[in-house]
C-alpha cells in the first residue's frame, strides 16, 4: 500500500500536481507554526513531505548535518538557522533547490 502511495504521489508530481503546489497541506505535509512573537499573522511553513520524499532517500535531511532528527516535533527551525545552511537551508540556498528568500517566502509560508 505505502509502494502505492509513493508511486500515486510521484505520477501527480509529474503532472505538475504534487501536494507541495496545492494550497491547503495534505496527508504526509508538515505545518512548522510560526513561535516568534509579532508574528502571529505570517501564515506558517508547510513542508511537503511526499514531495521530498520522491526525490531522495530519507537520510539525506535525517542527519546531523542537516539536523532532522526522525521524531516529528525536534526541530526548532529558525529563518537565521536556515541562512547557516541548516534544516532547510542545506539545500535551499539556491542548490540544488530554489534559495530563500523574499521573493520565494510564499513556496513555503502558505495560508
Amino acid at each position: 500500500m505505502k509502494t502505492l502511495l509513493l508511486r500515486l504521489m510521484a505520477g501527480l508530481m509529474l503532472l505538475g500536481l504534487a501536494p507541495g503546489a496545492l494550497a491547503e497541506p495534505v496527508l504526509g505535509d508538515i505545518t512548522f507554526e510560526r513561535k516568534t512573537k509579532g508574528d502571529e499573522e505570517f501564515p506558517p511553513a508547510i513542508f511537503s513531505h511526499w514531495n521530498h520524499r520522491v526525490k531522495y532517500k530519507c537520510y539525506v535531511c535525517h542527519n546531523k548535518t542537516v539536523g532532522f532528527e526522525m521524531k516529528a516535533g525536534t526541530a526548532q527551525i529558525t529563518m537565521a538557522l536556515i541562512d547557516q545552511q541548516k534544516y532547510c537551508g542545506a539545500c535551499h540556498k539556491g542548490l540544488p533547490a530554489f534559495p530563500v528568500n523574499f521573493d520565494t517566502c510564499s513556496r513555503c509560508h502558505r495560508k
